[in-house]
């Protein structure tokens, strides 16, 4: 059977949000068929790669031809559907799981690793979970939680259990091998679609995408935001478990505790600066940052670099007290990412009343903080081609006033291509969906205190503020993040190190 780019939705709500969102992450691929009024056997099937199944009520369950879907997948193709007619073509039942009172948030514990799985690790506990209210934010009534499984799957010939709900046991997330194709079966209807800042269901879309569209590539999912003592100790074990990595304290903070940093590569050649959470809330990307110097320090390090071409620092953490407090600003009120010495005394922030604390307070004059010496210190000494500095609103990709116009959007361009068809997300405060694609950006014309501009003007010809997605309170989709923090910066170093060849 040809493989097809192409994908079809079997369902009987083919106007639904999921199809929709489906087309939003695999744009001029979706085709939903009704599986009450359209032909969807074998033969129709057959022109596509991939088949997604999704019956929304045990009404038109009768309706899905699922013979046809195994008989699809037995010649090749990739199958993704929801619990309900997958157990039902087993001659078996789904059970819903409801915590009535809120005291557990349900979650699938990967028990074996495959390609679905990627980027979590056995024992990793992902939430996932529908409420039956459907209110749109977690804080609102939360109760009444509830998931989907399959029981009775156990030593069935050719069927994989990859994750197990820690409510009972039961299976969420299957896979079994059909022919020369498979099928993998995961509870979706029990998931809304993933807003902004969603709990049970931000992943909704990884698992079926690490099966369709190999999704994760680099992602490593940490099981919870470490404080920043414990940060520091596993940057110091990553260290020591890896030779080609140095763990640097580059100077107190102004809590008074180290700025840590992961140094790997060669001191003579070209020099890349990747840091994080200057804005102490914006935490997440950090992690994909030790995840990048994890991978860089392995042998061999991804995608044929070697490191004698390179030579990288991260700070996962410029800002420990934000970090540890969830606020946007230093121990002393000072919102960092306005502190540098460049544009500083023409900037006006605050409203009727200036001080710290305030959102953009700037701090009593230019680099007045410990955290922005340090920053500005490291950037003398590297002399980076290349800044690249996370932050978190939305991906968007934001260029400094001065700079190498030219490297900088071969990064962009490089930075988008490999985002691609990814990961399907909702944009903050708003209704639509879109991918984790970086196709914003913003080119600041005039020098204000921000870190990139300071570092435009200290000579780094790529210093490019990177918006990503968080701010979460719990760590749900950091898979997502650290992935796409890694391609970033892989495509920088990549961009950078093509120029430097030449």
């Amino acid at each position: 059977m040809p493989r097809s780019r192409r994908l079809c939705v079997l369902t009987n709500a083919p106007q639904s949000a999921f199809v929709i969102n489906l087309g939003v992450l695999y744009p001029g691929r979706v085709t939903a068929l009704d599986i009450a009024n359209q032909p969807h056997g074998l033969e129709a099937l057959s022109e596509y790669g991939s088949v997604v199944t999704m019956v929304t009520h045990r009404g038109a369950l009768d309706k899905l031809d699922y013979g046809a879907v195994r008989a699809f997948a037995a010649r090749g193709g990739t199958v993704v559907s929801c619990l309900a007619e997958y157990a039902r073509s087993l001659g078996l039942g789904v059970t819903k799981s409801l915590v009535l009172d809120g005291s557990q948030m349900p979650a699938i514990r990967v028990r074996e690793l495959s390609e679905v799985t990627k980027g979590f690790a056995v024992g990793d506990e992902v939430l996932w979970f529908g409420k039956v209210s459907g209110a749109t934010y977690n804080d609102c009534n939360p109760n009444q939680y509830y998931q989907r499984q399959v029981l009775g799957l156990e030593g069935r010939p050719g069927v994989k259990v990859l994750g197990v709900s820690t409510l009972n046991g039961g299976a969420v997330l299957v896979e079994e091998r059909v022919g020369r194709g498979r099928i993998v079966a995961m509870d979706l209807l029990s998931l809304k679609e993933p807003f902004y800042d969603s709990w049970g269901s931000t992943n909704k879309y990884l698992f079926l995408g690490n099966a369709i569209g190999r999704s994760v590539r680099y992602g490593k999912h940490y099981p919870r935001k470490l404080p920043y003592d414990a940060l520091l100790d596993h940057m110091r074990q990553l260290a020591a478990r890896l030779p080609a990595l140095t763990f640097t304290e580059e100077g107190p903070a102004s809590d008074g505790r180290p700025l840590g940093s992961l140094t790997v590569g060669n001191p003579d050649a070209p020099a890349f600066l990747f840091t994080n959470g200057i804005h102490g809330w914006e935490w997440e990307a950090g992690y994909g940052l030790l995840h990048l110097a994890e991978l860089l320090a392995s042998d061999p390090p991804p995608e044929g670099l070697s490191r004698d071409m390179f030579h990288v620092k991260v700070i996962p953490q410029l800002n420990p007290y934000g970090y540890d407090h969830d606020v946007r600003h230093n121990a002393n009120g000072v919102d960092l990412n306005r502190n540098f010495d460049c544009g500083w005394a023409d900037y006006v922030g605050g409203d009727d009343v200036y001080q710290p604390w305030d959102f953009d307070y700037k701090g009593p004059y230019p680099a007045s903080e410990p955290e922005t010496q340090i920053a500005m210190r490291v950037v003398r000494e590297m002399r980076p081609v290349c800044l690249l500095d996370f932050h978190t609103a939305h991906y968007i990709f934001c260029k400094p006033h001065r700079g190498d116009r030219r490297l900088m959007n071969s990064i962009h361009a490089e930075v988008k291509r490999r985002l691609k068809d990814r990961y399907l997300l909702q944009r903050p405060y708003s209704t639509e969906y879109c991918q984790a694609n970086m196709d914003r950006e913003v080119d600041w014309l005039q020098p204000t205190p921000h870190f990139i501009h300071w570092a435009a003007e200290a000579g780094v010809s790529a210093a490019v503020l990177i918006e990503m997605s968080g701010n979460r309170n719990l760590t749900q989709a950091l898979v997502m993040n650290t992935d796409t923090t890694v391609e970033i910066c892989l495509a920088a170093m990549k961009q950078c190190l093509k120029r430097a060849r030449r």
